[in-house]
């Protein structure tokens, strides 16, 4: 079967050179491949390399050069009609909110019939709500040719510089997250939790032991002033896989 691997856009080739046209809903112009069927009986297989948004008044490129006109077929669609500006722009926000793909009218918005949306609305008040047939062709997304798509977003023909400078800001931000391993030179204020188990041992002439928490920094000259004489044996086990023993006199 004969491919579709192109698609151009509306304005860049004449009309009247397709030979066909394929009448599509909003959800058959977001499929990246599938068989189609046009009107005066080309059969042929969509096949793109990434999912389109397609518009009315695009078309397909055949393999063998000839062109297949897209159209938006008409569906049922909720038309919410107000007349206050604010209000008009408040309802958009809501359903930007929401990811719901929007066409945008003069006065009026509509969307794919959506109950729940459809109460969402009433319940705020303020516009007009009827119900049509007609081709829905939503906003385009921000940079550009696509739709908004909810939490699925196509791909637009080609890649913008700014969407793939921001996908390059944060594939380097990730990279710049990746474990670092520390030496003895890190500090105490490297960003790095440190963990250190010390025991210490010490034996006293006078019948009592201490314990000692430790740092990250270690002093090993200790200056004691006691009135009586006891010895000290210390015995560290750092988690550096050193052991350090010390020997104190003190008077």
């Amino acid at each position: 079967m004969i491919r579709a691997t192109t698609v151009l856009p509306a304005g860049s080739f004449r009309p009247d050179l397709a030979r066909d046209t394929v009448v599509l809903d909003f959800d058959e112009r977001r499929r990246r491949r599938g068989v189609v069927m046009g009107e005066k009986g080309i059969e042929f297989l969509v096949d793109l390399a990434e999912t389109p948004a397609l518009t009315n008044g695009d078309a397909f490129e055949l393999e063998d050069g000839r062109l297949v006109l897209v159209a938006s077929a008409a569906e049922k669609l909720v038309e919410f009609r107000v007349a206050d500006p604010f209000a008009l722009t408040r309802l958009a926000w809501h359903l930007g909110n929401r990811h719901t793909p929007t066409q945008i009218l003069p006065g009026a918005l509509r969307i794919r019939d959506d109950h729940v949306l459809v109460e969402m609305v009433k319940k705020m008040g303020g516009a007009e709500i009827g119900f049509v047939q007609a081709p829905f062709d939503p906003e385009g997304g921000a940079y550009g040719h696509g739709a908004t798509m909810g939490h699925d977003h196509g791909h637009a023909h080609a890649v913008d510089p700014a969407i793939a400078a921001a996908a390059e800001r944060r594939a380097k931000r990730r990279a710049e997250r990746t474990p670092h391993v520390h030496g003895p030179d890190c500090g105490p204020d490297c960003g790095h939790d440190h963990d250190h188990d010390h025991d210490h041992d010490h034996d006293h002439d006078h019948g009592h032991s201490h314990g000692h928490d430790h740092g990250t920094s270690h002093a090993h000259g200790h200056d004691h002033s006691h009135d009586h004489d006891h010895g000290h044996s210390h015995d560290h086990s750092h988690g550096h896989g050193r052991d350090h023993r010390h020997g104190h006199e003190h008077g």
